[in-house]
């Protein structure tokens, strides 16, 4: 069997480092650490990236002009526990927040956080605080483990966090998209578009913070409405694991009386599980029953229907924490900051009044 050709990510991966910073060591850039090329060197010749041979450690770099890029101030750590991918927000955030600080002459450092860490507390072996002069945290959502990081007295920045993370007020900046308001007005607008008298909620509202501000989105919207808030049309297991098993779902589903006219998912994926499950059931969206999701995410727009949601910016959202992030590097002592970005209800297909038709009840 012919030898597996090595990427650079998997160079990235193997020193956890982003695939931008290998990319630039290895095209020559001066805007790379030096202690970052010789590392990326090594490990590019150990792996014989593309024949590289045995490297003596690079030179010191030349002097740099005016129009180079910024000499290296630092070394920021992005800490995640589960990698995001293209369909999670936090892709694009990444890259526009990496080349944002990239500008300021920062790189970035990848740590996956494992399960286990979270279990005891621990950074990941490969994570050296002298060398780390700021977090980032996506996907973090562990109250202890949150805390925990708050004690290495280091700019600290969270994107999201666990649900009562603002009744413990960490020393840490959070920053996360306007999840209560937007659901709400949106919620309230299909509601009274359709003359709707039931709706149901989808997704594990405990689950981090953002979720749980559009669960009391969805309960503001009700009331505003005059629709009485049903727990049996909501699906709302706290186990986040239970809604990825269809079989599950499926018998949720089938055990709602009444069955909701309109379903508010806490976010995309549900809401594509979601419309995947009411297929199967022979329920159709929207003439049988509206579904929304909230994101985004480039699924959202090929799902069939297309989906209702909510864009969360997470371009600009990267961009943002960037700022506030180097900003806390610059001036530890500024209070914390509790920042929300505005966000942008896009109405799709999956509640297109067009097509609406009365509610059946499930066979």
């Amino acid at each position: 069997m012919a030898k597996q050709r090595v990427l650079i990510q998997d160079i990235a991966d193997s020193l956890h480092l982003s695939r931008t910073t290998v990319s630039k060591v290895l095209n020559g850039s001066s805007n790379v650490s030096q202690k970052n090329k010789e590392r990326v060197l090594e490990k590019a010749a150990e792996l014989n990236y593309k024949q590289f041979s045995l490297l003596s450690p690079p030179a010191e770099d030349p002097v740099i002009s005016p129009s180079a890029p910024p000499s290296i101030h630092g070394n920021i750590a992005f800490l995640f526990h589960k990698f995001p991918d293209k369909q999670h927000i936090g892709s694009s955030l990444l890259a526009s927040f990496e080349q944002e600080i990239s500008k300021e002459g920062y790189t970035l450092s990848l740590f996956t956080i494992q399960d286990e860490d979270i279990r005891n507390l621990k950074l990941p072996n490969t994570f050296i605080s002298d060398n780390i002069d700021a977090l980032f945290c996506v996907e973090l959502f562990d109250r202890d483990y949150c805390r925990m990081l708050c004690t290495l007295n280091k700019p600290l920045l969270f994107v999201d966090s666990y649900y009562k993370v603002c009744e413990d007020n960490l020393n840490a900046d959070l920053i996360l998209m306007d999840s209560r308001y937007s659901s709400a007005s949106m919620i309230r607008h299909l509601i009274t578009a359709n003359n709707l008298t039931r709706a149901g909620f989808i997704g594990a509202f405990t689950h981090c913070l953002s979720f749980y501000e559009r669960w009391t989105g969805f309960c503001m919207a009700l009331q505003d409405c005059g629709v009485p808030l049903n727990k049996s049309s909501c699906i709302i297991s706290q186990d986040d694991s239970k809604y990825w098993d269809r079989l599950w779902l499926i018998t949720q589903l089938k055990l709602m009386d009444p069955f909701p006219e309109l379903f508010v998912c806490a976010n995309d994926s549900l809401a594509i599980q979601l419309i995947s499950c009411l297929k199967e059931l022979n329920i159709s969206i929207p003439s049988d029953v509206l579904v929304t999701g909230f994101d985004n995410t480039p699924a959202s727009m090929v799902v069939e229907p297309s989906l209702t949601t909510i864009n969360s910016h997470s371009t600009n959202m990267g961009i943002a924490a960037a700022k506030q992030l180097l900003n806390r590097i610059a001036s530890p002592a500024l209070p914390f900051a509790r920042l929300y970005l505005q966000t942008e209800i896009l109405y799709r297909n999956s509640t297109d009044i067009r097509l609406r038709r009365p509610v059946r009840r499930l066979p």
